[in-house]
């Protein structure tokens, strides 16, 4: 009971947060481990955002938060021949003692727990507080350690970022470069190093040139990026967070996977004024809920081309796109008809498909695309109003949660629905990399969930 007090004790102790904070290269930095959710590594540096990665399995939270950044020693070093590799070496090297105090501490509050603990119980002895001290020790030490040989740096290929959405494709290819270039390296200081270093040049604004060195500009040389939207549902500001996203992410164009108009009524064709604003090609390929005079009146648009069943070419990348052959919104068909519909059309999709061998099939209903699996690499889609992701095969299948957040009830008011979009990472023809993002309600708040294919 003694040992069971002194390790209760030790693990509430440090649940309310072991911290230690230093000088780290140019700024300051609290390291902290805590019991929480297991595996998360988070690094973070408000404003510009957080990355958190699952890189353990042990029910540990370890977080560097860097809380004060010396803006000026951050641009005398990119001035420097080599400036992130100068950066990242001071890093290492404060990162390295302030570790070895983080871990004292943790061990010192374990025991000093444990001891207290021990001698709380009724009838104490003497010894109570050495068994309590060293069971909180030893539990305490065993977290650390499962911890430190579970902690997995390639989990950064897969991290989720939090913050302003302008910073978020060059914070998430500067996660993934340095996986790369470290390859199996087990140095876990010298990789958060690198991920620290990045997160200073992001705060001296220079994360698209200096700070990720070469990086992102060989990524966007070599990659073909398009922004996956759907069921916007004739909501402005849904359109608008489309054109926002494919700025900030520097696609080469939009897919739109249909219902982009809501009731039917012509007025909503005007929402094209906003899609005009998009400065890359926008690529529709119309819903159910899109009616023909509306297809027709968004195919004016000057940047916007009507897939009804064609295909087209955005950067060498092959994309057909198939109309949804049913018109539901004046309910003179219900919802089990439209699908039945679907799934007869299903095999003469699969037939064109195979002739015409696109490298992505873009339909409103999955089902219209149910025969075509084995048959094309990726098939994106929306509909359904929510993000799910399926392989069969050979075959990958998206659906996109609604852009619109469902629709114009949501431009007025905060809601829990989110707007929702995939910026879909190409390399030679072949899905590579999907980020998920989500905007909250009309606050704006952002976050950026990475998913590398084939891991």
């Amino acid at each position: 009971m003694v040992a069971v007090a002194g390790v209760v004790a030790a693990l509430v102790m440090t649940g309310l947060g072991t911290r230690t904070e230093g000088s780290v290269g140019p700024g300051k930095v609290v390291l902290q481990a805590r019991p929480g959710p297991p595996g998360k590594t988070r690094l973070q540096l408000p404003p510009v955002g957080r990355i958190t990665a699952e890189t353990h399995a042990a029910p540990v939270l370890l977080e560097a938060r860097i809380d004060e950044v010396d803006i000026d020693r951050v641009q005398a070093l990119l001035k420097e021949p080599d400036p992130q590799r100068r950066l990242v070496e001071e890093v290492r090297r404060d990162l390295r003692p302030l570790f070895g105090r983080l871990a004292v501490r943790s061990l010192i509050l374990a025991a000093l727990a444990g001891a207290v603990g021990g001698v709380l119980l009724p009838r104490r002895r003497w010894w109570h507080a050495l068994v309590g001290a060293g069971a909180g020790l030893l539990a305490i030490g065993l977290l650390g350690g499962l911890t430190w040989r579970q902690f997995d740096i390639e989990a950064f290929n897969r991290p989720s970022y939090e913050g302003p959405i302008e910073r978020a494709p060059s914070i998430l290819s500067a996660a993934r470069r340095h996986v790369q270039e470290f390859g199996q390296v087990r140095d876990r200081v010298r990789v958060l190093s690198a991920q620290v270093a990045d997160l200073y040049t992001a705060s001296a604004g220079t994360v698209a040139g200096a700070g990720t060195g070469t990086g992102a500009g060989e990524e966007a040389g070599t990659e073909v990026r398009v922004l996956h939207v759907s069921d916007v549902h004739s909501n402005p500001l849904g359109a608008e967070v489309t054109r926002r996203l494919a700025e900030s992410f520097g696609v080469q164009a939009v897919l739109d996977t249909g219902d982009l108009t809501s009731f039917g009524y012509a007025i909503e064709a005007r929402i094209g004024d906003v899609i005009a604003g998009v400065k890359v090609p926008y690529v529709f390929v119309p819903g159910n809920h899109d009616s023909a005079e509306n297809r027709a009146a968004l195919a004016r648009v000057p940047n916007l081309t009507v897939l009804t069943d064609d295909v087209t070419s955005v950067g060498g990348l092959r994309i057909m796109g198939v109309a949804d052959p049913t018109f539901t919104a004046t309910n003179k068909i219900d919802a089990e008809e439209a699908a039945a519909v679907r799934s007869r059309e299903a095999p003469g999709v699969a037939v064109k498909v195979a002739e015409r061998r696109p490298d992505v099939l873009a339909v409103h209903d999955r089902r219209l695309a149910e025969d075509s699996v084995g048959k094309v690499p990726l098939v994106v889609a929306g509909h359904v109003h929510r993000r799910t992701s399926e392989t069969k095969d050979g075959t990958l299948t998206l659906t996109v949660g609604s852009t619109g957040s469902t629709g114009l009830g949501t431009f007025t008011v905060e809601s829990e629905q989110a707007y929702e979009a995939q910026v879909l990472h190409f390399r030679d023809g072949r899905l590579d990399v999907v980020d998920y993002v989500t905007v909250r309600g009309i606050s704006g708040e952002f976050s950026v969930e990475r998913q590398v294919i084939g891991q």
